[in-house]
């Protein structure tokens, strides 16, 4: 197969796959991010491919509008993907921050009661 139309597979693949989001974030994430990595090292190495021959051959190939438009939306929902995690994140700090002060209220006040310090020498 030429290696245009396997980057074009590949790309579209991998455009449509990030499409459907995991149902159960928690449960299918992981599973869901390593099929991602999967598909964009296979994209990687065929990119690679394509750059050790000596003329660019994306550059006035047939494919090279998809290949833009379909790198755009690729880009585009791995942006928004990484800002639904980092928003889970911070989401999951908050909850953790949220529990220690409800098991423990008073931690965060410091008291000096029952300690005397003598300035005198």
């Amino acid at each position: 197969m030429d290696s245009m139309k396997q980057l074009l597979l590949l790309s579209e693949k991998l455009y449509s796959f990030l499409e459907n989001e995991p149902e159960d974030k928690e449960d299918k994430r992981d599973e869901y991010i390593s099929y991602v990595n999967k598909l964009l090292d296979a994209r990687g190495q065929t990119i690679d491919q394509l750059k050790v021959m000596p003329t660019n051959p994306i550059v006035g190939h047939e494919y090279e509008p998809q290949l833009r438009a379909l790198d755009k939306g690729i880009v585009e929902r791995l942006e928004g993907f990484k800002k639904q995690i980092a928003t889970d994140m911070q989401n999951l700090q908050k909850s953790k921050k949220s529990e220690v002060q409800y098991h423990n209220p008073y931690g965060a006040v410091n008291t000096m009661d029952g300690t005397y310090y003598d300035k005198k020498k």
